[in-house]
């Protein structure tokens, strides 16, 4: 049993949880759930051990050691948390690294491969029955900035499980990135190690599709209690819409590629891909993870130095015939996981607002106010942003992405750490917001993300 007893919590001097009480019960385990800012992550870290309590304690029936020094040795070995920003925890927030990293190989940093990440373990991978879906074999030699965002995520839960299995595994969003075959496998896998090793389960998340040793629901309101109820994951049938048959307009074209190749060693990641996007359209790309979707946004984002040896042409004008990085992207608003995973410690100090306005030379303050009522944005706006939890400064990016209209709008899985509401905000916002001459094209693997009365509205590339 897990006993969280009249705890207080205080960041910034704030005082956020206040005699907060929970009791976890030994055959419980539970997803945690409720609104952006509420406070998950923050329970999740005090379960975890690793922040100060003012106030209250959390008691575990597991840990009897008889000083403090015992108690904490005896935590370190039997709690394992996994974060949210996957990126961050490999690579210790180096400063050295920036986001388009992982299509570069130029310079003099050292970027560590999967294998040298894993390091010396007590355990082995060959001790673990992995299901093929969640496999990392195929990536131990690859730096981790090659890693798709869901491949990221496999490789540290891994990582904090070949350290020893743990009494309780506390996971901050385990399935955010992940394609729903590798959802599949990662809850397959989470059921296997609680049901043969004796794991206890505790992980935020906002969606049904769980694994099924889930079987109780904690909703948070602003760090206090919502409701607590009984919980059953709800099967899903695989996402998979086919390409509708919507009139092209092919003397419009925004994006042209021919015959795309790509490989990284012996890894093939495009072999005579063709795509031809138009003025207006709306496109979804879905897909496993690491089949090359964020590649892809990279080639037109002028972020991947391929691009250029490639046959990809950009609002009508082929790569490499003169225009700068900054021609193109001035005519693009991007979204993207690396956005997140790359703020700078000067940033981070920066609010919400001051970093909005660092980032673009000339603001509309009448458009940022606009988005951020529209958002409800006016709780978090304000602070710094290393003090917002993962959906708040989701919302901060996506706010950024729509201050200003451009051409072509690429949004990468868009809807990470949101909740139902800010899910259901940042849908009605592109379905009835957008320019009809604005192309679109967006990445997720959640079939809920777009209502299926608007799905006819995307043409869907599966990669």
């Amino acid at each position: 049993m897990i006993r969280v007893k009249n705890i207080d919590v205080v960041k910034c001097g704030v005082k956020l949880y206040q005699n907060f009480s929970w009791d976890i019960l030994d055959n419980e385990n539970w997803v945690i759930t409720g609104r952006n800012g509420t406070g998950k992550t923050l329970l999740l870290e005090a379960l975890a051990g690793i922040l100060h309590l003012p106030k209250g304690a959390v008691e575990y029936d597991f840990i009897a050691g008889g000083t403090w020094d015992e108690r904490y040795a005896e935590k370190r070995k039997k709690i394992t948390y996994v974060p949210a920003k996957a990126l961050p925890a490999f690579l210790n927030g180096s400063d050295e690294l920036f986001y388009q990293q992982r299509y570069y190989g130029l310079g003099n940093e050292r970027i560590p491969t999967v294998k040298e990440v894993l390091g010396n373990t007590t355990m082995r991978l060959s001790d673990l029955d992995i299901p093929s879906g969640l496999s990392i074999f195929p990536l131990l030699d690859l730096e981790v900035t090659r890693l798709s965002n869901g491949q990221l995520k496999k490789v540290l839960l891994i990582k904090s499980l070949l350290k020893g299995m743990p009494t309780l595994l506390l996971l901050d969003y385990p399935f955010e990135g992940l394609d729903y075959q590798s959802r599949e496998d990662l809850c397959k896998f989470v059921d296997y190690i609680s049901v043969n090793y004796g794991v206890k389960i505790i992980l935020v998340d906002h969606h049904e599709h769980l694994p099924t040793v889930i079987n109780r629901k904690l909703t948070l309101g602003k760090y206090c209690i919502e409701n607590l109820e009984n919980f059953h994951s709800v099967d899903q049938s695989e996402f998979q819409l086919v390409e509708t048959s919507l009139k092209r307009k092919r003397d419009n074209e925004i994006i042209f590629i021919h015959h795309l190749q790509l490989r990284y060693g012996t890894h093939q990641i495009f072999s005579d891909f063709n795509w031809t996007v138009n003025r207006g359209d709306r496109w979804m790309l879905v897909g496993r993870n690491g089949t090359g979707k964020t590649t892809l946004f990279s080639m037109i984002f002028a972020d991947h130095p391929m691009a250029y040896t490639q046959e990809i042409f950009l609002f009508g004008r082929r790569r490499g015939t003169g225009e700068s990085i900054w021609d193109i992207k001035r005519r693009i608003n991007y979204l993207g996981p690396e956005q997140m995973s790359y703020l700078t410690m000067n940033s981070s100090v920066l609010s919400a607002r001051e970093y909005v306005k660092s980032i673009n030379q000339k603001i509309d303050m009448e458009s940022l106010e606009k988005l951020v009522k529209y958002f409800q944005a006016h709780d978090f706006i304000d602070k710094q942003l290393r003090f917002l939890s993962s959906g708040e400064l989701q919302l901060v990016l996506i706010i950024n992405c729509f201050l200003s209209e451009k051409e072509l709008l690429l949004l990468d899985e868009p809807f990470r750490f949101l909740d139902a509401v800010q899910k259901e905000r940042v849908t009605t916002y592109i379905l009835s917001q957008l320019k009809a001459d604005t192309t679109l094209i967006l990445i997720t693997h959640y079939k809920d993300d777009i209502p299926a009365t608007h799905s006819l509205l995307f043409d869907t590339k599966i990669l």
